[in-house]
């Protein structure tokens, strides 16, 4: 577990050396989180249907694509771990060099609390074999659970992200 987290925290710091040493004009002159993208997200006004359609529409894709992966079962949490690290250290760099100390909180809100969702449904796709849910040794209802579960996971961290995610984020913005 010291070995995951400290290869973890390498990656995170990886990801906020890059953006700092080579992403500093892209992200604050060209590319998101600029003071122009930050006022248009503040002022849009998505209605919340529509902004939910989308993201069950990116975050099932991301799930299928998990699933599609069982091939590589074995290297797969260490990689998705990594990224996750990764892009965390560069969305927490970007965040920072923009908003500055404001950024830790934006940070901060934009992964909670549907981020904690979505992590409970990785780790059922990616902690437990759904290959040997279909040996006749275990039941339906346990393999249908299984999936249940996960869909139940992500479809609540779909809600949240729509509903209370854009609220916080709109909320932290209109105070820069």
């Amino acid at each position: 577990m010291k070995k995951e987290l400290a290869i973890g925290i390498c990656f995170g710091l990886a990801g906020i050396l890059c953006t700092c040493l080579f992403g500093y004009e892209y992200f604050t002159t060209y590319g998101f989180l600029n003071a122009y993208h930050m006022k248009a997200f503040a002022a849009s006004d998505t209605g919340y249907l529509p902004l939910l359609a989308n993201i069950l529409w990116e975050r099932g894709k991301v799930i299928i694509a998990i699933l599609s992966l069982t091939a590589l079962k074995a290297i797969l949490p260490l990689l998705l771990r990594c990224l996750i690290y990764f892009t965390g250290g560069v969305f927490f760099a970007a965040c920072v060099m923009n908003m500055g100390i404001l950024g830790i909180v934006f940070f901060l809100v934009s992964w909670l609390p549907h981020g904690i969702l979505y992590l409970a449904a990785l780790a059922l796709l990616l902690l437990v074999e759904p290959h040997r849910f279909y040996n006749r040794k275990n039941p339906w209802l346990l393999r249908l659970a299984w999936g249940m579960g996960v869909a139940v996971l992500v479809l609540l961290g779909c809600v949240l992200e729509a509903s209370v995610g854009i609220r916080l984020l709109r909320f932290v913005v209109e105070k820069l």
